[in-house]
């Protein structure tokens, strides 16, 4: 008998981890439990939004600012694939060198004096 198995059309690779991890059926369990908890926590976040962007000062410059340097991670990601980096240490590269470039240009950047 197959079972509806959302977990593993969502997650992927990864309920397989929780099936070898857990046992078929708990894997199971706590695959729909994981994928229920990521809704719900999607749900309160739309529901809340307008608290979200007020708090957390969300504005068009920083929604850009966030795109230029997700851009510059991705470019410098795959500059360090090219020059024979390993996946994971090309990507943390590139966050670390993206991360230092953001401080730099907060810090040194004139504001309102």
């Amino acid at each position: 008998m197959a079972t509806f198995d959302p977990a593993t059309m969502v997650f992927g690779g990864f309920a397989d981890q929780l099936d070898a991890a857990f046992g078929s059926s708990m894997g199971w369990i706590v695959g729909n439990l994981l994928l229920l908890a990521v809704a719900f926590g999607l749900i309160q976040a739309l529901r809340n939004s307008s608290n979200l962007i007020r708090h957390f000062e969300i504005t068009n410059a920083k929604i850009t600012s966030w795109i230029g340097y997700t851009i510059a991670t991705i470019i410098q990601h795959l500059v360090f694939i090219s020059f024979g980096f390993p996946f994971i240490g090309a990507f943390l590269t590139a966050v670390s060198s993206t991360l230092l470039w953001k401080w730099t240009f907060d810090t040194l950047t004139p504001t309102n004096a």
